[in-house]
């Protein structure tokens, strides 16, 4: 039989001691030969019981290895440190909160063998419940939260397409952004080379721009939904929308180092979305959607209700405002209508609402901080 190849496994963590021993169960369980494999944990500065857990597991494990990065800024910064000392043919990434399937290396692996143009493959993020009873973790499920399914207009294995304009929505992170979580991801090493085998070192959107730069050195992305992981959703809402904020302030900054310098207008409703591009010294995105919608006529309508109320005249021209307030409102909430147990409707529709904000919040500050124009999108 042909040797497998060698693999590195990098596994950036910080505080996991909620799930890193599920997340280490799965990978020495990986169907994959251990004399070919190493695990590598980086942990970026853990002040709970996460190092101390690892070490047992050592003790059994000899192939996981740990490397310490103090103050690390960022799970970039963390894995830096871990492809430093990697000495894999081809290195996969997960995190600390995930659980990859028993098949999940030979089928990530797959795609390169096939084809030697692959610089990175990418499998699919499924949802691994740990409490029946909660209902974040429910609605992530439940709305296929970060699910590469459907990115880029695909549903089944195949190549992303390669960046073709440089425009703000094939470069930033969002639902056409050709792409690969580092949750379930994996590079070749001639590929890791190419880009010195670095994440950048800003705070956010590392996956983004570590995608980015592999197409852009000449390699390929490959989507395989066959390599799952499944991944151990934030439990509280304050968590979940912490996590949003990062997402919504990342994408400006992805845009600001990878776009050309054009403002791109978004309309959320085809597939593809209906798109104006016009020229700008000022790069940006400008999305455009059923949440926007809900707020602006909303917005409409209470001025001019309040004008109608200190005027002590009902005008006609509220009725259009309100119609569409109303319009949107139900169109924007009408999906969490699909969602189980339909008595928890409201509760769907303010974890809907809540995290739609936060996304915007973190667009909004990301576009401060980095110099774009952004507008983030209706979630």
């Amino acid at each position: 039989m042909e040797q497998r190849p060698f693999i590195s496994i990098i596994n950036p963590i910080r505080n996991v001691e909620r799930t890193i021993e599920k997340n280490l169960q799965t990978l020495v369980d990986l169907d994959y030969p251990k004399d070919r494999m190493e695990i590598i944990l980086a942990d970026g500065g853990s002040t709970d019981r996460t190092v101390p857990i690892i070490n047992q597991w050592q003790k059994k494990y000899p192939f996981i290895r740990l490397v310490v990065i103090p103050d690390s800024k960022s799970p970039g910064h963390a894995r830096n440190g871990a492809l430093k000392v990697a000495e894999g043919d081809y290195i996969l990434f997960t995190d600390g909160d995930c659980a990859p399937r028993r098949d999940w290396a030979n089928k990530i692996l797959e795609p390169f063998l096939r084809d030697g143009a692959i610089g990175m493959v990418g499998g699919e993020i499924l949802t691994l419940r740990t409490d029946p009873d909660n209902i974040v973790e429910s609605y992530c499920e439940q709305t296929r939260f970060l699910m590469v399914a459907g990115r880029c207009l695909m549903q089944e294995a195949g190549y992303y397409p390669d960046i073709k304009k440089d425009l703000p929505s094939e470069v930033n992170g969002n639902i056409h952004s050709p792409f690969f979580a580092t949750a379930n991801a994996a590079v070749s090493k001639k590929a890791a080379d190419a880009i010195e085998r670095e994440f950048w070192h800003e705070i956010t959107s590392e996956d983004v721009d570590f995608s980015l730069r592999i197409l852009k050195a000449g390699f390929k992305l490959y989507y395989q939904p066959s390599a799952i992981v499944e991944h151990m959703h934030r439990v509280t809402l304050a968590a979940y929308c912490k996590q949003l904020w990062g997402y919504g302030f990342g994408h400006p900054l992805a845009v600001q180092k990878h776009s050309k310098s054009v403002i791109e207008i978004q309309f959320q409703y085809t597939p593809k979305y209906i798109t104006f591009v016009i020229p700008s010294p000022k790069k940006g995105i400008i999305y455009i959607g059923d949440f926007h919608f809900m707020h602006l006529f909303g917005l409409a309508f209470l001025a001019k209700l309040l004008y109608a109320l200190a005027a002590r005249h009902c005008s006609a021209c509220l009725y259009p405002s309100g119609a569409l307030f109303l319009f949107f409102l139900v169109k924007y909430f009408a999906p969490m209508l699909k969602l189980n147990p339909k008595s928890k409707f409201l509760s769907w529709c303010r974890i809907r609402y809540v995290s739609n904000w936060a996304l915007m919040r973190g667009g909004f500050k990301g576009a401060r901080t980095f110099g774009v124009i952004y507008l983030e999108s209706s979630w």
